[in-house]
């Protein structure tokens, strides 16, 4: 029988997710995982750096063969994908609006099982009390909202982490709360007045008002907790492993909880224990690692290690520098408090009382609850963030598996409040707060603060980036024989959404210094952005280029008949012959006229100042 929680959080992802438009957050959503799923089934399309053959020194050596020449993406994720658009192509319904919406549909999945694992951790690390607030939480996250159901390799590292916490051995919680032993031993005294000295001495000035309903929990007996993870650590390493094959970021998270394990197990049951557990962690781990690599093997014909490569030329060569440099202050300054809008309140209560020792936590933050699981994971989390905080190259959605764990440590500051009343017997609001524990007003703060802020990013942000492809693919704006987009690198999807082999175009690119040297390497973006009007006079419509790389240019030298243009490049102007000439005359000049506008969203909060003033498409008339 499917769990109702499940059913509700995919309901709930379905009604976020398939009524709006799909909008654009990040290159990777399409150039990681739609792409080249698209390229590996249909045969034309878009491959990037990160799925060829690396440039090294050929010496034969093993590390040279297949870590430093190896490719940097796995197929785990991408296959599904893959399948996905095989199933369009055999039911031939892939000339259908279902080439864009089907893909869509796994990201709502993800997203789903995402809250469902969630509302099971929380009964995990916390008590069963816990999951409905878990479940809350993660439904009314605007990052999770935003992004989860995307094709972002981060969502099945997100749900494959997730997953791994739920199996894995956790130190269990005791059965009794700090609340309840005070209520009782309050209770216990024969005499009012030592009954109410003995509640101010404890801090319990009212006895109602100080029970911990969540915590009390964790006294009902194991036979009848409905919401629960059985600890299995052979399967917590291989749902582990997996995320890792996928993207590697969480290995500082295992690394601690997997010594933090070992530890334990060596105190409590000595060597042979703990000769077994690694045993079983290093087969699982071992298992699941070639059976990723044999998929990739399968796919590509080609053996290689793509953790290792990506390990090697993102923090060894240091590669992901090229793409933008952070502080080591980006995570706790920046994807912290974008991550867990709008909560932080709550949060930073629970999360503190949870790191911190008793003698030296704060009398205001010792009455919540702080379970060992929950102190064990808030230190393990710390000590990832802190290891990923060392990358000269951040970005918020790299912190995007830790969002679940994170959210827990909401839970017992939001929670403890509560009251039980009467009037949930009889009323719908009241019944639901009752059965989700929360407060009158956190409820609604958490349930509205993101409403409009998920409203805009996912109506109006980025939806040109998307929508000029699917207007171009409809065919709205006349036939297209080629296609050209004078934008940032990798500004717009491509052909899984053009979905046309017949179109010939490209658009300009920004490969990162592999092979080569980095002093002098120049991208075809930065080539074509620093004097865009001279390009369009004098090279347009050959792409800009390196001289070392004109001889590898394969775009057909033909004018194209369709351009995408962002609207703040259309005003720059160059002085050329003692005339200043913008690059909308230049478009004029080469016979183009401007056919269709997106608005993109508000101009202030685009990430980049080349992608403002809406998008255009030009349309050669002559």
């Amino acid at each position: 029988m499917i769990p109702s929680a499940f059913l509700v959080a995919l309901t709930i992802r379905l009604l976020l997710t398939l009524p709006f438009p799909q909008t654009y957050f990040q290159p990777d959503e399409f150039y990681q995982a739609l792409e080249p799923a698209h390229n590996f089934i249909y045969g034309y399309g878009y491959l990037t750096w990160e799925w060829k053959d690396l440039p090294c020194i050929p010496t034969g050596n093993f590390w040279d063969l297949y870590v430093v020449g190896g490719r940097m993406r796995s197929w785990l994720w991408h296959s599904l994908f893959a399948g996905v658009y095989k199933l369009l192509e055999i039911s031939n319904l892939d000339k259908t609006e279902l080439i864009v919406i089907a893909p869509r549909l796994i990201g709502v999945m993800v997203a789903a099982l995402t809250d469902y694992y969630t509302y099971k951790l929380a009964s995990k690390i916390i008590s069963p009390g816990a999951s409905t607030s878990a479940l809350f939480l993660s439904l009314t996250s605007l990052f999770n909202a935003h992004l989860l159901p995307r094709s972002l390799s981060t969502s099945p590292e997100t749900l494959l982490t997730t997953m791994a916490l739920c199996y894995f051995p956790f130190p269990h919680c005791t059965p009794s709360t700090k609340s309840s032993q005070r209520t009782d031993l309050a209770n216990s005294m024969d005499s009012k007045g030592e009954k109410e000295a003995t509640r101010k001495s404890l801090g319990v000035s009212d006895q109602t008002n100080k029970l911990d309903y969540v915590a009390m929990d964790r006294d009902i007996p194991q036979e009848l907790v409905t919401v629960s993870c059985t600890d299995n650590l052979p399967l917590a390493v291989m749902l582990a492993t997996l995320a890792l094959c996928i993207r590697p970021t969480t290995a500082p998270l295992w690394a601690y909880l997997g010594v933090n394990l070992l530890i334990n197990t060596w105190r409590i049951s000595g060597f042979s224990a703990t000769a077994k557990t690694i045993l079983t962690a290093s087969v699982s781990l071992l298992f699941t690692f070639v059976a990723s690599t044999a998929l990739d093997y399968c796919l590509t014909g080609r053996l290689y290690f793509p953790s290792l490569t990506f390990i090697h030329h993102n923090l060894i060569q240091n590669i992901s520098a090229f793409y933008g440099s952070t502080n080591y202050l980006y995570h706790i300054t920046q994807s912290i408090p974008i991550l867990l809008f709008p909560i932080w309140y709550w949060w930073i209560q629970g999360f503190i009382s949870a790191l911190l020792p008793l003698s030296i936590l704060p009398k205001s933050l010792q009455h919540l609850d702080r379970p060992g699981s929950s102190r064990l994971l808030g230190r393990a989390i710390t000590f990832s963030i802190g290891i990923l905080s060392l990358s000269p190259h951040s970005e918020w959605r790299f912190l995007h598996p830790f969002l679940p764990s994170l959210l827990l440590f909401a839970i017992p500051a939001i929670t403890y409040p509560y009251q039980p009343t009467i009037f949930g017997a009889y009323r719908m609001k009241h019944a639901f707060r009752q059965y989700l524990r929360i407060p009158n007003f956190p409820f609604y703060f958490i349930l509205v603060a993101p409403v409009i802020p998920f409203l805009y990013l996912n109506i109006f942000h980025g939806r040109a980036q998307v929508e000029v492809m699917n207007v171009l693919r409809r065919g709205e704006l006349s036939h297209i024989q080629s296609l050209v987009a004078l934008t940032p690198c990798h500004s717009v999807p491509w052909q899984s959404h053009l979905h046309n082999k017949d179109i010939d175009g490209w658009f300009l690119t920004c490969e990162p210094p592999i092979g080569v040297d980095s002093e002098t390497h120049r991208t075809q973006q930065s080539f074509f952005y620093q004097s865009p009007v001279s390009y369009l006079q004098e090279v347009f419509p050959y792409p800009p280029a390196q001289l070392s790389d004109i001889a590898n240019i394969t775009a057909s030298p033909a004018k194209p008949s369709h351009l995408i243009i962002f609207g703040e490049l259309l005003d720059r102007s160059e002085i050329i012959q003692e005339k200043q000439i913008t690059v909308r005359d230049s478009l004029v000049g080469l016979g183009y006229k401007q056919v269709w506008y997106g608005w993109n969203g508000f101009d202030l909060l685009q990430d980049e100042d080349e992608r403002k003033g809406g998008l255009t498409v030009w349309r050669s008339i002559t």
